[in-house]
């Protein structure tokens, strides 16, 4: 066996070795072609969802102007985000993920679909009959559970050299049955009667096996086909029906039952005679018959078959087992049954009306339980139930990175001039901006230099005249980001909301009519008005640890007033989305973009369109503006 692992081992690491050098070659080979290629080492950005893999290939082929050849077969759908990827480690991720054939042939790349390995499954070894043999006190044990009784019969022969023969129509049955250390002759046919056989005894010990023909057929006590003997501590007995049933015990204090129609008062009495069990029947079973083959069970254990299904049950109250039906008072009984992993609050609205219809359900909000008044048996079924459900319902960590970028740009030019009544000042910024204003002294100031040049003679201005000259440029580059972290149940929704509030004054007029003079009435209220980025996310975890999320992103920001104590205008952009990812894997959210663009401006006719000179008699402004929101959102599911 050692050598065989060592040899398996040798195969599995020479075959992993020889994939790894055909990966290193192939990749050796890209690094080569990208010096020539230059698009194989360009980066992208892409979310793709329901492109075929042959049409992802050649369209980024085509965009990347790579030559590729690409199978027609490779039909899988592609869903994946890729950002400042380059496109080499792209090609790298499709081979390992579709396992593909991918090769270099004079500049051009050829994808394949890679050929699978046909394996030859090596035949199940049949199932070894569990069938044992004591020689010495001729008993026999078998744990059979759907076998095929001609390899039983065989096994039987081998263990105990008895000869078991088969009638033909039985050749192709199935048999199962659980019986330990019991005589020979009584396992034979315990066991032909729990699978609708009769078993018969010639005079040379040979036993014949085939099919019963008789439903329901009678087990007899002392004309039985087969002579039991031996039995220690044993009891056999039939009702009046028509059913028997033996019952012994071990030195352990536990039951040995074999039973075929039998009645369940009779067995219950006879059972807690061989243990010593004092009982008290409020209500006699009736009608109650049962069939059964049972080894090494409690007194409790035959009260819960028996009654499984039944109008009866038991309640043990100081050694004493008080046996009647459901409703009888005095077997009903209250219990608190807590909740460890789930909150009660939840379970109680899911509880199916059959499991509740024959209790009397309270919910223990303080204690996480319930407390449920009924008899035993619908108690036991109800208590299973929330064994069922109680298990530990998963926290999802949801990590939210927000990024918000903004880059804007303006410039402003011209030359602006008039007459009018106000006092100005000359006052403004030269550098590094240019926004200047004269008054009609710092004008003839600059006059009376140029006229001092001798060949140039300006007339003044007058006392009222100003100039303003504007050369200024503005760039900007913002960018925020924040990393909140949410946590939440399974199912149930996270949300956070980052913004601002802003505040308008809302005025009520109310007509007043005096009599004489109709009066209004002025009152008002603050109110106020908010705009967010809120996310919402409601995750689902499968049982593969797979999340699916529930996506909800909505952004408001404020505009203009229209007036000083208006509301301010607001602009919404929203976006929901539904999508699956792994446990601890990043996801990208975008498409909240925005691109503001002005090109404006005012001048003399005719003027301000003349190049050059355009800019002595217009005032021009333009204007860009760009904004992205990006979010990342990575869900860790912790137990």
């Amino acid at each position: 066996m050692a050598k065989k692992i060592l040899v398996l081992l040798i195969v599995m690491l020479s075959s992993y070795g020889w994939a790894q050098s055909n990966f290193n070659e192939f990749k050796y080979k890209m690094e080569e072609l990208a010096k020539t290629k230059k698009g194989l080492d360009e980066n992208i950005r892409i979310d793709l969802t329901g492109l075929t893999l042959y049409d992802f290939i050649t369209t980024l082929a085509e965009e990347h102007e790579i030559n590729v050849s690409v199978d027609p077969q490779l039909n899988e759908i592609v869903t994946s985000n890729f950002f400042d990827v380059k496109v080499t480690d792209v090609f790298y991720f499709l081979i390992e993920k579709y396992q593909l054939d991918v090769d270099v042939m004079n500049n051009i790349l050829i994808f394949n679909k890679r050929k699978e390995e046909i394996k030859i499954e090596k035949p199940k070894p049949l199932k070894q009959i569990d069938v044992s043999y004591n020689n010495q006190n001729d008993f026999l044990s078998m744990k059979l559970k759907n076998d095929s009784l001609p390899r039983v019969a065989q096994a039987i022969t081998d263990v105990s050299n008895k000869n078991v023969f088969l009638a033909p129509d039985v050749k192709d049955m199935k048999v199962s049955s659980y019986i330990l250390n019991r005589p020979f002759d009584q396992v034979l046919e315990m066991m032909s009667k729990s699978n609708n056989l009769i078993v018969t005894k010639d005079e040379n010990n040979n036993y014949y096996l085939e099919k019963n023909n008789t439903p329901n057929e009678v087990l007899k006590d002392n004309n039985s086909r087969l002579n039991s003997s031996n039995r220690r501590n044993n009891s056999n007995k039939s009702n009046n029906e028509g059913g028997s049933f033996s019952i012994t015990t071990d030195d352990n204090g536990f039951l040995d039952i074999q039973s075929f129609e039998g009645d369940a008062a009779e067995i219950i009495i006879d059972a807690a005679e061989k243990l010593n069990i004092s009982f008290f029947m409020y209500n006699t079973p009736e009608g109650v018959n049962t069939t059964l083959i049972a080894s090494a069970i409690t007194f409790d254990d035959l009260l819960n078959h028996l009654f499984k299904g039944e109008k009866y049950t038991y309640k043990i109250v100081d050694d004493l087992y008080l046996i009647g039906e459901h409703v009888t008072e005095g077997l009903r009984t209250t219990e608190l049954i807590q909740l460890e992993n789930r909150s009660i609050e939840t379970v109680f609205r899911t509880l199916p009306a059959t499991l509740t219809q024959n209790l009397e359900v309270k919910e223990f909000i303080e204690l996480n339980g319930f407390v449920v008044s009924g008899s035993k048996t619908y108690i036991d079924e109800f208590k299973e139930y929330i064994r069922e459900i109680d298990l530990v319902v998963p926290v999802i960590q949801i990590e939210v990175i927000i990024v918000q970028y903004q880059k804007s740009y303006e410039i402003q030019t011209g030359i602006q001039a008039g007459i009018d009544n106000q006092q100005r000042t000359t006052s403004g910024a030269l550098f590094p901006t240019g926004d200047v204003s004269l008054n009609s002294t710092s004008v003839n100031s600059l006059i009376d230099a140029f006229n001092g040049l001798g060949f140039i003679n300006l007339g003044k201005v007058t006392e009222s005249f100003y100039l303003n000259l504007r050369a200024l440029e503005n760039n900007s580059l913002i960018k925020l980001s924040s990393t909140p972290k949410l946590v939440t149940l399974n199912g149930h929704d996270a949300t956070s909301t980052i913004g601002e509030t802003s505040y308008y004054f809302e005025q009520n007029n109310q007509l007043i009519n005096t009599g004489v003079n109709n009066n209004i009435l002025q009152s008002g209220t603050w109110k106020s008005t908010e705009a967010n980025l809120s996310i919402n996310i409601k995750p689902f975890v499968s049982k593969d640890e797979n999340v699916t999320l529930t996506i909800s992103v909505e952004r408001s920001s404020f505009l203009a007033r229209v007036g000083e104590n208006a509301p301010p205008g607001k602009a919404t952009q929203k976006f929901e989305s539904m999508i699956s990812v792994r446990n601890n894997e990043m996801i990208l959210l975008g498409g909240l973009d925005e691109l503001e663009n002005e090109n404006s401006g005012t001048g003399t006719p005719f003027f301000a369109r003349v190049p050059i000179i355009k800019w002595f008699f217009s005032s021009r402004k333009k204007r860009k503006e760009k904004s992205k929101l990006h979010i990342f959102i990575k869900p860790t599911v912790t137990y």
